[in-house]
């Protein structure tokens, strides 16, 4: 049995005909078939402890999230920038970017959590389709291709999709990121108007517009966590 250089925890069971590695909150686990043999569990570890070091390399620059609170000076980034949150009761429910605030009016002399979080989910779902239709838009003229839709969705792990029919959506938390994070998302959507797959061709035609388009998607995997309101 080899021994890697990280720990593993191997679990047999009679329910799995193939072997399985995952990578969760920086714990590797394999399960294997109950009668696979140890030369062949090792064999099976040394040719993905690659792909698992990449793993756990990305899991360890992963940040940790402290829950919003939703007071009057705390951060709420936007396109890569950081902006105070500022509370007034100026009796107009609406949030407002104005003098590097956001500002949240309220009639209410003390509005709820809950209550400020979905005017400030309103306000940058409003923002993400205006942006984001933008993006596209410039993004199509350059790449000669005319989506059929552009919208926003609430995904829950995906920044993303084109479908068949040439309809694109985005995840609207995509705008809390930096502008060019943001570039790399739409133009990897629309280069699938023309390649549905992920193949040479199609990275080719991302890298052509995105040429750094492997550290944008990497940021995306290791600060996607962080891309709340």
């Amino acid at each position: 049995m080899i021994h890697p250089d990280f720990p593993i925890q191997i679990i047999r069971t009679e329910r799995k005909k193939t072997a399985s590695i995952t990578v969760i909150d920086g714990q590797v686990q394999a399960v294997v078939p109950k009668l696979l043999s140890e030369e062949k569990v090792s064999e099976i570890i040394r040719n993905r402890s690659p792909w698992i070091r990449h793993k756990l390399h990305l899991q360890s620059k992963i940040v940790r999230i402290k829950p919003k609170e939703y007071v009057s000076g705390e951060c709420f980034s936007y396109l890569g920038k950081n902006y105070r949150l500022k509370l007034v009761p100026n009796g107009l429910n609406e949030v407002k970017l104005k003098e590097g605030y956001l500002v949240l009016g309220s009639s209410v002399a003390g509005p709820s959590p809950a209550g400020i979080r979905d005017s400030l989910i309103e306000w940058y779902r409003h923002h993400a389709l205006k942006r984001l239709t933008e993006k596209t838009n410039r993004y199509s003229a350059i790449l000669g291709v005319v989506p059929t839709s552009v919208g926003i969705k609430d995904f829950k792990s995906k920044w993303g999709t084109c479908s068949t029919r040439g309809d694109i959506s985005y995840n609207w938390r995509v705008v809390i990121a930096p502008h060019r994070i943001v570039d790399y998302v739409v133009v990897h959507e629309l280069a699938h108007l023309t390649h549905l797959d992920h193949s040479s061709i199609f990275w080719r035609q991302v890298a052509h517009l995105i040429p750094d388009y492997k550290e944008c998607r990497e940021w995306l995997k290791v600060n996607g966590v962080s891309l709340v309101v």
